[in-house]
């Protein structure tokens, strides 16, 4: 037993409760793939030794949790069972009590279930319902850009609600002395969603490219290709939704002396499917200025990087922008902030973000993947970034320019 773990009996029912949700809800791992996978062992150990119904009186209550964890009322009872038992036989429990303990240590997911969440009380949104667009309380300007990168060829449409709302909330925003510009990037091989971009961004830019999405290139093209030359870029992703103090709170961190990349958060909710569309509907229908996190459900990532990463112009085009030889899913938000971090003064925040739930594909950590060959903080392009023609050229002009390590081509 760790020196460490804790031995309240409400702290080690909550641990061992959350272990099991961890285990069974496909949101936990879609969270984070990588993580919740490298965790599952210990929570499977968790689900049959919970679940014993020879040995474990409590087993009814964990059986039911886990076959629907996603019911809050499901968790709190089962917390309710484990309580007594682990102040009363601490001894009986000391197993269990250790697995989730190690489960919780190990990992980066956490769970997350608000006081006032309850089932049923889903708000569902279409993925095409008309959002507000709120009036702009000034011009767009040049304190800060914000750039999108985005792509949605899903039949859901879940990645084009997230956007349009985290654009109607970037425009339901307080007042920033000097004002901000919110431009959106859509890489595909058509303008898929021109029209319901513009009436929401600041600018719209489409990036033509039909294979993996890029996410480093297309927010490269949208700093450079831009008509906005702002002092501070924020790379945005376009699952997040804002609150309203968002862009001022981080164009205001940069009036310090010597800051030079902002990281606004140190853990992120990662929302559930009825918790994201109660979130939507409270920020963008009803203007609430915050969320409140008692009213959510969820999972944390503790101290991811990427999803919204800060930096002054200047530093940006000192690094280079971000490294455009990643493709697909992974490794160029490390990359990112790795070479911030060894090239400015990269101060962090514990701001209150959250993540709208989209599908995505589960990958286990010893699948390998193109981008895991590329080595991180060697970015060092020899030609002009964020080229919009990038993958508009012929496969040997492409070949050609491709910028690789240390300055060598490819």
């Amino acid at each position: 037993m760790s020196l460490l773990r804790t031995n309240d009996p409400r702290s080690v029912a909550r641990l061992i409760a959350d272990a099991l949700v961890l285990h069974a809800d496909r949101d936990a791992r879609a969270a984070n793939p990588y993580h919740w996978y490298r965790v599952q062992p210990l929570t499977e150990s968790i689900a049959k030794l919970a679940g014993d119904e020879d040995s474990a009186p409590w087993a009814p209550a964990a059986r039911r949790l886990l076959a629907e964890p996603t019911l809050p009322e499901r968790h709190r009872r089962l917390v309710e069972v484990l309580e007594p038992m682990a102040s009363r036989f601490p001894e009986r429990m000391a197993e269990l009590a250790d697995l989730a303990w190690q489960a919780a240590h190990r990992g980066r997911i956490g769970y997350h279930l608000g006081a006032d969440v309850v089932s049923g009380a889903t708000r569902p949104l279409s993925s095409h319902q008309a959002l507000p667009v709120p009036a702009r309380p000034a011009p767009a300007g040049a304190a800060a850009q914000l750039v999108i990168p985005f792509r949605d060829r899903s039949e859901s449409g879940h990645r084009l609600r997230n956007l349009l709302a985290g654009l109607s909330s970037l425009r339901d925003q307080a007042p920033v002395d000097g004002g901000y510009t919110v431009t959106v990037v859509e890489a595909d091989d058509s303008p898929r969603w021109q029209s319901e971009i513009e009436q929401v961004a600041d600018e719209y830019l489409f990036a033509r490219h039909e294979g993996p999405f890029n996410k480093a290139w297309v927010v490269n093209v949208g700093v450079v290709q831009s008509a906005s030359q702002a002092e501070t870029v924020c790379v945005f992703d376009a699952d997040l939704l804002p609150d309203r103090g968002f862009v001022a709170r981080n164009v205001d961190r940069f009036r310090g002396p010597g800051v030079g990349a902002v990281l606004p958060y140190r853990d992120m909710l990662y929302l559930d499917d009825g918790s994201s569309g109660h979130a939507v509907g409270a920020r963008c229908l009803d203007g609430e200025a915050t969320l409140d996190p008692q009213a959510l459900r969820g999972f944390w990532v503790r101290r991811p990087v990427g999803g919204c990463v800060w930096l002054t112009r200047e530093v940006f085009d000192r690094i280079g922008g971000m490294d455009e030889r990643y493709e697909g899913w992974g490794g160029e938000d490390v990359d990112l902030v790795l070479r911030l971090q060894a090239s400015t003064a990269l101060y962090t925040f514990d701001d209150f973000m959250v993540h709208l739930q989209h599908p995505v594909t589960l990958r286990r950590p010893d699948e390998t993947a193109r981008n895991d060959e590329i080595p991180y903080m060697t970015w060092r392009p020899t030609e002009s970034i964020g080229r919009i023609d990038r993958y508009s050229l012929t496969r040997d002009q492409a070949a050609d320019r491709a910028p690789g390590p240390q300055g060598v081509n490819r």
